[in-house]
């Protein structure tokens, strides 16, 4: 929390550094608050009836614009690039997968020209743990680029395999993994409170995926008329 609480704080900042646990934390809060805003413009009826949004939702987009892009451009500038590189998101397709990979890459060893590097102002007890917190969510993220990838390719897949069931249970299996990313992202964080509020919602989680494996798993051993699939 206090890595977007520290890029709200830096509202308009786009000189300096920002370490791939400061983007990736923001970007984390940043689409659970937005969700929150989204789920609160449904139930109070106020949302487009197309897709949900609302009024709620684009305050929140419109408050978090610009300390959005100022965090994404000082991570950039972390891997010694200009903050300009961002706009190669504006590329069909590729130019969003490249600036993932830009994103998720170890920033540069020492000052560059933007700064200092704000892993070095560190104690050395912090390093280990911040290195530990950059593999578990740098292993979230990939996985959740997985799983991406995997829904957007679904449509063409049932098209040229001739059996759903393979297909059903990888999508299982990946669906299945979002129920860990809480107790995942605990591993991340150093603050007390924030690591058992994502034990206990992680705990929720998992025994949610449990719930519905048991369900598939019933569905597999006495097959209903309609194909169970979730992502």
């Amino acid at each position: 929390m206090k890595w977007y609480l520290k890029a709200l704080n830096q509202y308009a900042d786009f000189n300096g550094r920002a370490r791939r646990k400061e983007y990736w934390l923001f970007l984390l809060f940043n689409l659970t608050f937005a969700f929150v805003a989204w789920f609160l413009d449904i139930i109070l009826g106020i949302g487009i009836s197309e897709t949900g949004f609302g009024p709620i939702y684009g305050l929140y987009a419109l408050a978090v614009l610009i300390p959005g892009l100022a965090v994404a451009v000082r991570r950039l500038h972390d891997t010694g690039r200009s903050g300009w590189m961002i706009l190669v998101a504006l590329i069909p397709i590729g130019g969003a997968i490249w600036l993932f990979v830009l994103m998720a890459l170890d920033g540069h060893h020492g000052e560059n020209e933007f700064g200092a590097n704000p892993k070095e102002l560190e104690p050395d007890n912090e390093v280990k743990a911040r290195q530990i917190g950059d593999v578990v969510i740098l292993t979230v993220v990939i996985y959740m680029m997985l799983n991406l990838v995997y829904r957007y390719l679904w449509p063409w897949l049932i098209e040229v395999v001739d059996s759903r069931t393979p297909l059903e249970a990888i999508g299982f299996v990946l669906g299945f993994g979002w129920s860990f990313i809480p107790i995942s992202l605990a591993f991340a964080v150093k603050n007390k409170p924030i690591q058992v509020a994502l034990f206990i919602l992680g705990g929720i989680f998992v025994v949610e995926g449990l719930y519905e494996s048991l369900q598939y798993l019933i569905q597999i051993i006495k097959p209903q008329d309609q194909t169970y699939f979730q992502f």
